[in-house]
């Protein structure tokens, strides 16, 4: 979106400025880096395209989300991605043992 629009539609009050910072914020998180290093954490879910503190990545088979690999807890739970297929800990809660699942048993790294 241009600015000249996004000015518009701030005007005539479709959008407030609250909002077009948080697209801000979020096309900064899912933009893809040619360069993503190896210790940097991911916070935006791929699924749900939510920010969320316990996204983590897995090596799943699902087909109604394929080529998706950061999902939260709650979308892998709702996909049914058993936790063996994770392949990452970099979430704050993976990393003080507070990671859960509801769906199947929780891996411990």
């Amino acid at each position: 979106m241009t600015d000249q629009m996004k000015q518009a539609l701030i005007n005539a009050g479709l959008i407030s400025k609250k909002d077009m910072v948080r697209e801000k914020v979020k096309e900064k998180h899912m933009s893809k880096s040619a360069k993503i290093r190896k210790d940097q954490i991911r916070i935006v879910c791929e699924v749900c395209n939510k920010t969320a503190p316990d996204v983590e990545r897995y090596n799943h088979e699902n087909r109604r989300i394929r080529g998706k690999e950061w999902l939260c807890i709650p979308c892998a739970d709702e996909y049914c991605i058993d936790d063996k297929l994770r392949i990452s800990h970099q979430s704050s809660q993976a990393k003080s043992g507070m990671f859960i699942r509801q769906y199947g048993r929780t891996k411990k790294f």
